[in-house]
């Protein structure tokens, strides 16, 4: 049984908490040593949408629509999804501690901010979280010389940690590497809880629904969880808001780029807005989308997505690849005032998600 359960009965979903890192060790001792480290306690201070937390809730005050979540808390939910598929498919114990300690640590490459700053790091630096990741698991930098003791010392393969993180392991139902994976389950879901009203799915439910596929409600549930996919993208991510506090952090970095150097990106939020506190003033802002238009000194170009379903794609042939589907195209978003004719281009990447895309890598 996998730590969420208690007295014999599953404990709901909770965005907040997901998983209790000190019931973890009576699955795996593995788990909370890696939580315990100074890289993944630093996840609880990166925004898990980045600049879009600080735009969309200036004033958190913890009530459903008014609070902002972390990679901490979205790392722990997709330990616990891995957990309960390894109980569901009765995986051996060597199996069950790959996939839960590569879904704990698939996030612990990012930088503050996570993916609003990444493109300027990876300008500026050569930095971004594919690189940072294989550096803290392989015990490259600092900050990971406890992840990559503790990982040696247990005798885990970091090479095989690695490739599942970076969707090479085709095994495991396609949940670390197709469209319908673990990390995009719980991140859209938890993503869709910043709108009102919160989903009716939680993440177990659709990833059980994927599993099973026994009927008509296991197909619904994962079809509506792709419908709630599309609408966060067009409301969130790819949203005016979302794109202007994505560009408004890139913007400010660059034009302060004196002020950072390439061991900035495994800081803490609260420690990058130290050097830039400006930026925190202006995604909190009241009228913000006012003053970051304001700010833009060229119009935006930016590659969005839509998601749909080919109903044409039998839901129990499992092809998902084939039936849950993407379209691309650009938006303009132009600037307050600005004569200026050059197209600056907005790279947004939440979920590192562009599966089947991997030439537009940085993108979803």
């Amino acid at each position: 049984m996998t730590s969420e359960w208690r007295d014999g009965q599953r404990q709901s979903y909770n965005f907040k908490a997901p998983l209790d890192p000190e019931a973890a060790a009576g699955v795996d001792p593995v788990l909370p040593r890696l939580i315990g480290t100074k890289a993944f306690q630093r996840l609880r201070n990166v925004r898990f949408l980045g600049g879009i937390d600080y735009a969309r809730v200036p004033a958190p005050n913890g009530r459903p629509g008014s609070r902002r979540y972390t990679r901490y808390q979205h790392s722990l939910g997709v330990t616990r999804l891995a957990l309960l598929y390894a109980d569901i498919r009765d995986l051996p114990s060597a199996e069950r501690r790959l996939i839960a300690v590569a879904a704990l640590l698939h996030d612990i490459g990012h930088a503050p901010l996570s993916h609003s700053l990444e493109p300027v790091f990876k300008g500026a630096f050569g930095i971004d979280h594919h690189k940072a990741t294989e550096d803290i698991l392989r015990g490259r930098v600092p900050l990971g010389s406890e992840v990559n003791a503790i990982l040696v010392r247990d005798g885990i393969d970091v090479d095989h940690v690695a490739a599942v993180i970076d969707g090479q392991e085709p095994g495991y139902d396609g949940f670390f590497a197709g469209p319908i994976n673990f990390d995009t389950i719980e991140g859209i879901l938890r993503s869709q809880t910043y709108e009102k009203p919160a989903p009716r799915l939680s993440p177990e439910t659709v990833m059980l629904a994927a599993i099973r596929r026994a009927g008509e409600a296991d197909r619904i549930a994962v079809d509506e969880f792709w419908l709630y996919k599309d609408i966060v993208y067009g409301n969130i991510i790819n949203s005016e808001k979302g794109m202007l506090a994505d560009a408004l952090c890139q913007d400010l970095m660059r034009r302060h780029l004196d002020r950072f150097g390439p061991a900035d990106y495994l800081v803490s939020e609260r420690s990058l807005f130290a050097k830039l506190p400006e930026l925190r003033d202006m995604l909190t802002a009241p009228h913000f989308e006012q003053r970051a238009r304001a700010a833009l000194t060229s119009p935006l170009r930016a590659r969005t997505r839509r998601f749909y379903t080919d109903q044409g794609v039998d839901f129990f042939a499992r092809d998902d690849e084939a039936r849950y589907r993407q379209a691309r195209s650009e938006r303009i978003l132009p600037a307050s005032g600005v004569t200026d004719q050059r197209i600056e281009e907005l790279r947004q990447d939440l979920f590192n998600d562009a599966w089947g895309d991997r030439e537009s890598q940085g993108l979803f």
